[in-house]
């Protein structure tokens, strides 16, 4: 069985899923206000069971099924203020929590989720609280790998149809193709990011899994991504043509931050080896989304 946090979040839900279609049987961690939305097609499903963990200690799920992974999506960035124990919460003592119940009950592997914010050691001041409270996750599970297999997922940056409204590209594709404001404020959109779109994510997580349960280590690091960067602005232009928008692009209406990370993209040879490779490029990625909403995407 797997444990998966974050089962109602955009990536949880994903992964949930194809675990399910795998034949997996999954105890899915919520808490009292998760909606349950995006999952409520599995929830009748056999092979899955809901803990919520604000009612239940999570020994429970220990003790009531036999624990194989650990998978870690959960997470909590902090964007609108208020309490550091807010975000501290599930992106650091749930998972510890987890690890320890973990290898008291012989679990093989946990598998966290990280961000392309950590890479090279950078802290990224836009999402400060968030981006310090997966570093000290980080030197935890470095810390604990010579007790449980961890893997550590430094995820770039995902996309796909249902994603929060908070999330970048989610919000542009509502601003242009969707509601088609007279102008969208963008920066100059010269920084580029690796986009991955979730299916893919939610397929390297399964070969994560598999991974983690059948091999002998203590921590590894796979990105996950496609390889390669786009600029924002590329991306932004492919949304207003594949839509046919009427919205003006306010190409540098927004300053960059002092700390603009200006180019991400993952190194894949890692999953590479396991047979994991990407095949959904942003156009295709983009008009899925844009389907999904109702939106006529230009089919040249």
């Amino acid at each position: 069985m797997i444990v998966l946090t974050g089962a109602t979040g955009f990536l949880g839900s994903n992964l949930l899923g194809k675990l399910l279609a795998d034949g997996y049987e999954v105890a899915a961690i919520v808490r009292t206000n998760s909606s349950l939305i995006r999952i409520e097609k599995w929830t009748s499903h056999p092979k899955i069971k809901l803990y919520n963990v604000e009612e239940i200690n999570p020994r429970i799920i220990f003790e009531e099924n036999k624990i194989d992974v650990i998978v870690h999506t959960a997470t909590e960035y902090g964007r609108g203020g208020g309490a550091i124990s807010k975000i501290l919460e599930p992106n650091l003592i749930l998972p510890i929590r987890l690890i320890e119940l973990g290898i008291e009950h012989d679990t093989a592997c946990f598998i966290n989720t990280d961000s392309y914010f950590n890479k090279g050691g950078s802290t990224y001041s836009n999402l400060l609280n968030y981006s310090l409270s997966k570093k000290s996750l980080l030197v935890w599970l470095k810390h604990l790998s010579n007790q449980i297999r961890i893997v550590n997922v430094t995820l770039e940056h995902m996309y796909g149809p249902g994603d929060s409204r908070s999330k970048f590209v989610e919000n542009l594709i509502q601003e242009i193709a969707v509601e088609h404001i007279s102008r969208v404020h963008l920066t100059h959109g010269h920084q580029k990011r690796d986009f991955v779109y979730v299916d893919e994510v939610a397929d390297a997580f399964i070969k994560l899994v598999e991974y983690g349960r059948a091999h002998e280590f203590t921590f590894k690091n796979f990105e996950v991504g496609t390889g390669e960067s786009v600029q924002v602005r590329d991306l932004a232009q492919s949304i207003k043509d594949l839509s046919h928008s009427p919205s003006i692009l306010g190409f540098g209406d927004v300053s960059y931050r002092s700390d603009e990370i200006m180019d991400s993209k993952a190194d894949i040879s890692a999953l590479a080896e396991l047979g994991w490779a990407p095949k959904i490029g942003i156009r295709e990625g983009l008009s899925r989304i844009l389907h999904s909403y109702g939106v006529t995407v230009d089919a040249r």
